[in-house]
């Protein structure tokens, strides 16, 4: 959008002009990156009205990429029944994570750390793509509608009952399993994309602005 396709104040407009030329005429300071728990892009504008307000993509590093969120929908406070136990309810996502083969948990060196035995997640959006292949994070009536009408879901069962003609890839057309021998369900996995949330990774179903729509910053990567 130019800034003359929209009608405000001459001087708000001189104002947003005066901003544009001072970020883009800016030299980048170099910060360590012990300083930097958020960076901010300049992304775009938006002016509503009279007012300007300059519009940012935030992106912000998670230190601990152990355990990670993966959200039923774009909602990050709403929880949801859990079936068969009335009254008990379960948070806005599912956890995963990658276990170390062969963590003996009985004697584990770091008691106190809750991710313990566990390995970092160097791709979240694939971990969590075979979250959503399992069928795990389908809950009906409340995220059936991500799936498309024409999408066939594969009957209930173990992988090994279902014949898949191709691999099954995620979004950046990478294999949920380098084992070629580990089968998968074939359910449907909407487009993810990484945000940071409290501090982990929240791989979240929605096109790479739902972090921003959800006011949380993007994973930096």
């Amino acid at each position: 959008m130019n800034l003359s396709d929209v009608q405000y104040p001459h001087d708000t407009k001189q104002a947003v002009r005066a901003l544009l030329i001072h970020e883009a005429r800016r030299e980048p300071k170099r910060v360590p990156w012990w300083r930097k728990p958020t960076v901010m892009t300049f992304a775009g504008l938006a002016l509503a009205g009279s007012t300007a307000a300059g519009v940012y993509v935030a992106l912000a590093p998670v230190d601990d990429k152990r355990d990670i969120r993966c959200y039923y929908q774009a909602d990050l406070t709403t929880t949801y029944p859990v079936e068969n136990s009335p009254g008990e309810t379960k948070p806005p996502y599912i956890t995963t994570g990658i276990m170390e083969v062969g963590f003996d948990a009985k004697n584990n060196p770091t008691p106190d750390d809750p991710n313990a035995g566990m390995m970092p997640v160097n791709d979240p959006i694939n971990q969590c793509s075979r979250v959503w292949d399992s069928g795990f994070m389908m809950m009906k009536g409340i995220n059936d509608n991500l799936v498309p009408d024409d999408f066939v879901s594969p009957p209930p069962g173990v992988p090994a009952e279902r014949t898949l003609t191709e691999p099954v890839r995620d979004q950046n057309g990478n294999l949920l399993y380098a084992d070629p021998n580990i089968r998968t369900f074939g359910n449907y996995i909407p487009f993810l994309t990484e945000c940071v949330v409290d501090n982990a990774v929240a791989v979240i179903p929605g096109p790479t602005e739902v972090c921003a729509q959800l006011g949380v910053p993007r994973l930096e990567k």
